[in-house]
């Protein structure tokens, strides 16, 4: 009697601890049609934690890329990755006229944003990872020069230029005061310059 009664009480501690894990998950779904026409694509964001810091390596939730066609479900994508407010973009990273996905990691205290970055292959139909793009704040893509921007506001704001190769983020190495004054415009001309010749 009293082995089953230990044995109920474990049960229902068991299922009320499930039961605050379920709940305390938060879940997005985003079918991407849309942005891919035709391919099933779906996006999935489990958040399975409450901060909203991101500190050095620091995971909080679950992607998930999927796809289904005729009624055949396959998963593109499944990452561990830090997300502060789990909002999801489209923007062109790579110049192919596709756009990519963008998956929010942190905030700094001046509202500048980094972001996870996941490159579309229309080839294969697949998705990959871009290492250290989270690292660049506020990141925007010059299509004609083919490179990252990033605009920091700052104490003084300042920008910074970088590229994509073979999944990774290289630094130029440049980084510019960004005030709007005649100074940077000329130093942000010079940027270029620099980026273009080392092509």
């Amino acid at each position: 009697m009293q082995y089953y009664s230990m044995k109920r009480s474990l049960l229902t501690i068991i299922f009320f601890l499930s039961c605050i894990y379920i709940f305390a998950q938060n879940k997005q779904t985003i079918k991407c049609d849309s942005n891919y026409k035709n391919k099933g694509i779906t996006i999935k964001l489990i958040n399975f934690e409450t901060e909203k810091e991101g500190y050095d390596g620091e995971k909080n939730s679950i992607l998930i890329i999927s796809q289904k066609v005729n009624n055949k479900s396959s998963i593109l994508v499944k990452d561990s990755i830090f997300s502060g407010t789990q909002q999801v973009e489209f923007r062109d990273f790579n110049n192919d006229k596709i756009k990519d996905i963008l998956i929010q990691n942190i905030s700094d205290v001046r509202s500048n944003w980094t972001y996870n970055l996941y490159l579309y292959n229309s080839k294969t139909n697949n998705f990959k990872r871009v290492i250290g793009f989270e690292e660049i704040k506020n990141p925007s893509y010059n299509s004609t020069y083919n490179i990252i921007e990033s605009h920091v506001i700052s104490g003084t704001n300042w920008a910074a230029f970088y590229k994509i190769k073979n999944y990774k983020v290289f630094d130029y190495q440049i980084e510019i005061t960004d005030d709007g004054s005649k100074k940077s415009d000329k130093e942000y001309r010079q940027a270029l310059k620099k980026i273009s010749e080392k092509k």
